[in-house]
């Protein structure tokens, strides 16, 4: 009956051993010779935890057992599981890399006594260099480049098949950064404005009938201050500027109401300017007099014009809506002045939450980003960069250190001051 009972203590003693061994790291516990306990995670990390110093004792550092393939072939929509181990003591910590960033929310990983394993559900933006690492608080070691191509895209390289479409193909734009995108898995809803709201703004256009046509822009805070005698256009606040590449392919409304007043019919109904570059719209219906007029713009190339009545390309229209400077839209007058009109403006834009019940978007892309840049089309710097307008047409994402170097080439002291804008 001893014989039994001592069995059963050895067995749940095993079982307890092995339990507490499949805990997080953060939660094992490591046995100081003099009986203390102090959590694995600081063994071998260069300071004394135990008085005895015994958790710094016996370390080695890791050592690659085994890595992912030299080259790895997936296709689209299908999981793709990758193996790291490795060996040390303490047992490393597996880490996985993808373009020398950490994987997307499409990845789950997970690491267990220096196993590590990857698993993605792969994109067409998911190709490329693909590594795992091994850590330890004061070593770390890296596995060699797995490179990792991703097929099954219907279209040619540098474009995305528009969503609900099998042959419409789309060139990637990516601000010119990168040629990998696909369709965003995106939602449509729309930013809302009253007309005549408090935070519209108004300008004045000046130079659209000059060749070369240069336009000279008053923008005015209060329509009283706006002068007689012009043709002014409403000026959209920040909502509807800045980053707005998810509303490609989106539609514009709002409502013209007239009167018999003659208007100018030459000057553009929508104004866009971002990045040097200015695109105009024209309404080319013909406006019903004496009632209000739905307009309904689609944000495409096809609808926009440059200065110089040359045709719009995509790239063109991507390039303003990266970052929308000035967005303008022409009032019209009624019983023969200009007044703020009492209608709605919408724009359509994108959002990953899908409640607002408007569907999804078609041709939005999502691009793969090299390091410095972010966003669906990479139209923002990462943190740690900043834009400098050269190279490109939107300009560069370069990091704080060359901005600081280019800084001192011009500088001529060394005071504070120099480092503030950097």
């Amino acid at each position: 009956m001893q014989a039994v009972l001592v069995a059963s203590i050895i067995i749940w003693f095993a079982i307890l051993v092995e339990t507490v061994d499949k805990t997080p790291l953060r939660y094992r516990p490591f046995r100081c010779r003099n009986g203390w306990s102090v959590s694995q995670t600081v063994r071998c990390d260069g300071f004394r935890h135990c008085v005895d110093g015994s958790d710094e004792e016996n370390c080695s550092p890791p050592v690659l057992l085994e890595q992912p393939a030299p080259t790895i072939t997936a296709i689209v929509g299908t999981v793709m599981n990758l193996t790291c181990t490795a060996a040390g003591i303490p047992p490393p910590i597996i880490e996985w890399k993808m373009n020398g960033k950490q994987p997307e929310a499409n990845c789950d990983w997970v690491s267990e006594d220096g196993n590590g394993h990857l698993s993605c559900r792969m994109r067409l933006i998911d190709s490329g260099n693909y590594s795992c690492v091994a850590r330890q608080p004061k070593a770390t070691v890296e596995s060699s480049i797995s490179i990792v191509t991703v097929t099954g895209n219907v279209c040619r390289d540098g474009y995305f098949n528009q969503v609900g479409t099998k042959k419409t193909c789309m060139k990637c734009f990516c601000s010119g950064v990168s040629n990998l995108c696909h369709a965003a898995d995106l939602f449509r809803w729309n930013y809302t404005m009253e007309m005549n709201s408090w935070k519209m703004k108004y300008a004045v256009v000046q130079g659209l009938n000059l060749n070369p046509k240069q336009l000279t822009i008053t923008v005015y805070d209060k329509f009283k201050d706006v002068p007689p005698n012009t043709a002014p256009y409403y000026r959209l606040p920040f909502r509807f500027i800045e980053y707005q590449v998810g509303s490609y392919g989106g539609i514009i409304r709002y409502k013209i109401e007239i009167d018999n007043t003659i208007y100018r019919t030459e000057d553009p109904d929508i104004i866009l300017i971002g990045y040097n570059t200015t695109l105009l719209f024209r309404n080319k219906s013909q406006l019903i007099i004496g009632r209000s007029n739905d307009v309904s713009v689609l944000l495409h190339e096809a609808n926009f014009r440059q200065l110089d009545g040359k045709r719009v390309s995509r790239d063109d229209l991507m390039t303003v809506l990266a970052y929308i400077d000035t967005f303008l839209i022409k009032m019209y007058p009624l019983n023969g002045t200009y007044w703020p009109a009492e209608s709605s403006f919408v724009m359509d834009a994108s959002t990953q939450l899908g409640y607002h019940g408007l569907g999804k978007v078609a041709r939005v892309e999502e691009c793969r980003c090299p390091h410095g840049y972010r966003g669906t089309s990479c139209e923002r710097c990462d943190v740690g960069y900043n834009r400098v307008y050269r190279f490109l047409r939107t300009g560069a994402c370069m990091p704080w250190e060359w901005h600081r170097a280019e800084y001192m080439k011009v500088s001529t002291t060394t005071t504070m001051r120099n480092y503030h804008y950097v």
